[in-house]
């Protein structure tokens, strides 16, 4: 009789761990380190401020991790398409945040805003920028910059 309740405190004890589960588990993409590695390459710009970049706009950002320069593709504020480069750098706050500033070649100056890198994955990366609106931009990663994007900035 004894190890009959032995048996079964065994069984309600093995059984009690085994019905606990963590619901806590968090199945969310990690996001990775910003550093010039893990950005570098090429982005597509596809939601600015929650919505869909219009047809006929565009903008693609190449990093180069090397030098860190930049290659930017883009049409916004221009009848034809631009070509604009420049060096980017990647700092933290004190509070650990990551920050994407940079500064256009020729004189061109600095961005206008410094951006929080509020995600990065292999796919895809959010920059806000850090200015009374908070802009928020997502970018998603791509093999390259489209050919005819290139010659047509030329």
């Amino acid at each position: 009789m004894k190890n009959l309740f032995k048996n079964i405190a065994i069984f309600f004890v093995v059984f009690s761990f085994a019905a606990c589960s963590n619901d806590d588990v968090d199945f969310a993409p990690k996001s990775l380190e910003v550093t010039p590695h893990n950005i570098s390459g090429y982005w597509k710009l596809t939601e600015h401020n929650g919505q869909k970049i219009p047809q006929g706009l565009f903008c693609y950002v190449e990093y180069i991790r090397k030098d860190r320069k930049f290659v930017m593709y883009q049409k916004f504020d221009s009848m034809y398409p631009r070509r604009i480069t420049g060096v980017f750098s990647i700092e933290k706050d004190k509070y650990g945040k990551y920050i994407l500033n940079g500064k256009y070649d020729y004189g061109m100056g600095e961005w206008n805003n410094k951006y929080f890198v509020t995600e990065l994955l292999e796919s895809s990366m959010i920059l806000t920028a850090d200015s009374e609106n908070a802009e928020i931009s997502k970018y998603i990663r791509c093999n390259e910059i489209p050919e005819d994007i290139i010659e047509s900035a030329k």
